[in-house]
């Protein structure tokens, strides 16, 4: 997974922003799309029928050009996670904050077929990312990516996962059924180092994913 210059032409990567272009649901359902979630678990999240997921789909589709979820997956993690900045409005004497967008550096990509997200995307904002569960009583994002609020085995803030210098790693945030790293727990608190290949699960009720980098 490679990084975006800013030093690169910007319109070889199309950046327009989605903000533009989409409606306040569209941009849900496509940042949903990213998270891995198929129509039934969007449905679900956004209490909307699975039809009403489809045709926004396809209004999505339309409106940015891309020609399935994969394309519209690839298009909102470049342009709109990231926050993409018009490139143009810097002189030369103007430095951003970044120097380049950053894209997933890592990502955990579910076992097995079971109505969980198949890939988390990893894109740290800053240097950590959080892992937890939709609390509906609270009705807005709390963690940096979060589960379905009926996978109830994962608590609603789980775990953080740190960007070290030798790595990363992975500490449980005194969740209810706990983190574990390749079949083993890790007490809560606790920092633990993560490479690729390992299998990392949250909680005990099939959110198993493998870490890839």
């Amino acid at each position: 997974m490679q990084n975006v210059k800013l030093s690169e032409p910007a319109e070889q990567y199309n950046l327009q922003s989605f903000e533009n272009l989409l409606t306040k649901r569209e941009l849900e359902i496509s940042g949903l799309i990213a998270e891995g979630q198929n129509t039934w678990q969007i449905s679900r999240r956004l209490h909307i029928s699975e039809g009403t997921v489809k045709n926004h789909l396809s209004s999505i589709f339309e409106k940015t050009g891309v020609r399935n979820r994969t394309e519209l997956a690839a298009k909102y993690i470049v342009e709109y996670e990231q926050a993409v900045t018009d490139i143009d409005s810097f002189t030369d004497d103007e430095q951003p904050e970044f120097d380049c967008f950053t894209q997933p550096v890592a990502r955990f990509r579910l076992l097995r077929n079971n109505n969980l997200p198949n890939i988390i995307p990893l894109i740290f904002k800053e240097q950590s990312f959080t892992i937890g569960r939709f609390d509906i009583n609270i009705g807005r994002k709390q963690c940096d990516f979060e589960f379905d609020r009926a996978t109830k085995a994962v608590s609603r803030r789980h775990a953080v996962i740190e960007q070290l210098a030798p790595g990363f790693a992975i500490t449980d945030l005194n969740s209810t059924a706990g983190t574990f790293v390749n079949g083993e727990i890790i007490p809560a608190g606790n920092q633990c180092l993560i490479k690729d290949g390992d299998r990392v699960s949250f909680g005990t009720a099939g959110a198993d994913y493998v870490f890839e980098v």
